[in-house]
């Protein structure tokens, strides 16, 4: 008998609806439900929670999930010290479990193996979702400073230009970030060439210092995807198999569209860039090393000064030892200059030498 994979139905928020006005999914009854049903009655959850609810307000439940679950309150403030950042996922599935979801449901997990294009069996939601709250620690360990320790110290350092350009970097990549959402939400829908990302970045005036910050952020989940799609490593084998392969595939161009476009800026900025203006070395400096005579009693002479040589068109020069007498005169289209003891820039034809009468 064949078996179709039904698409999830989108939820659609008009412009008057208030975020979590309508009731949220009761888990109640999900013992009594089939494999296929309560397969699809999941997917509408989390797809209910992305258009119904802001991440912010998600966000209490995982916390609230972590302390349930024994994470230290350091793992909770580095967690939160993570901004909410790549956690909209993890904070659904958290809220689900809080309000009901179980864990793993043998049922659904028979259906999945039935779905086509599916790859490994279905795994608990928590491996996921602890996955997401390491990450998300990681990532709070690398803030210098977390928020609520800011507020409590009176004289706080201002914002470094790297703290700056990262606060602007991260503003830049929200649409990217609905995008991502938007694939969750409906994999099968999803088009990884409708948003171009590299016309979004542009018009927000994304400069290559700005695209190296998003390269960043986007390199560790490609990696990721590319691995999976590999299937060398069967934890994200099986992490990955509920998207099947082709939406692995859309995941995988819409992660390389994203760098393929930082790539170009960060190269259109190296070219753009304005050649750094080389500072005139002082003539003082260029003459340190020559020596010279600066006055001769006996023949009542006074050298100038070696520095006058440097830009001149014709020099004269007496050695008193050997008693001859120079010229030198510059080559055209170009003056005399000094090199360490050396008097350079010189025409070779017309500049002579003999001794003085």
């Amino acid at each position: 008998m064949a078996v179709t994979k039904a698409k999830p139905k989108k939820v659609v928020v008009s412009a008057g609806t208030r975020r979590g006005a309508n009731p949220d999914p009761k888990w109640t009854d999900w013992e009594k439900m089939t494999g296929e049903q309560y397969h699809r009655f999941r997917r509408n959850a989390v797809a209910y929670y992305y258009a119904e609810y802001k991440t912010a307000d998600l966000l209490p439940d995982l916390y609230a999930w972590m302390k349930e679950n024994k994470y230290s309150s350091e793992d909770i403030r580095m967690a939160k010290a993570a901004n909410g950042f790549n956690l909209t996922q993890a904070a659904i599935i958290a809220r689900c479990l809080r309000t009901g979801m179980p864990d793993f449901n043998e049922k659904e997990a028979k259906h999945w193996e039935e779905l086509p294009g599916t790859m490994g069996e279905l795994k608990p939601v928590t491996i996921f979702l602890r996955e997401r709250i390491a990450d998300a620690i990681e990532r709070g360990r690398d803030v210098k400073e977390p928020e609520e320790e800011k507020k409590e110290v009176s004289t706080a350092p201002q914002p470094s230009i790297q703290d700056r350009l990262r606060e602007a970097a991260f503003k830049m990549t929200e649409e990217i970030e609905d995008a991502h959402e938007s694939f969750l939400m409906d994999p099968e829908g999803f088009d990884p060439k409708a948003i171009k990302i590299v016309n979004l970045l542009k018009g927000k005036e994304c400069k290559g210092a700005h695209a190296r910050v998003i390269k960043e952020i986007y390199q560790r989940p490609f990696d990721e995807v590319v691995e999976a799609m590999a299937g060398k490593d069967e934890q994200l084998k099986e992490g990955y198999a509920w998207l099947g392969k082709k939406n692995i595939k859309k995941l995988h161009d819409f992660y390389q569209e994203i760098i393929s476009a930082c790539d170009m800026l960060q190269q259109e900025g190296k070219v753009n860039r304005k050649p750094r203006v080389k500072k005139a070395v002082p003539k003082d400096k260029l003459v340190a090393k020559m020596k010279y005579k600066k006055t001769d009693d006996q023949l009542k002479l006074v050298s100038i000064n070696p520095a006058d040589i440097i830009g001149s068109q014709e020099v004269w020069v007496f050695n008193t030892k050997t008693r001859k007498l120079g010229k030198y005169v510059a080559a055209a289209y170009n003056d005399l200059r000094v090199k360490g003891t050396t008097i350079i820039g010189f025409d070779e034809n017309k500049s002579v030498q003999k001794n003085s009468a």
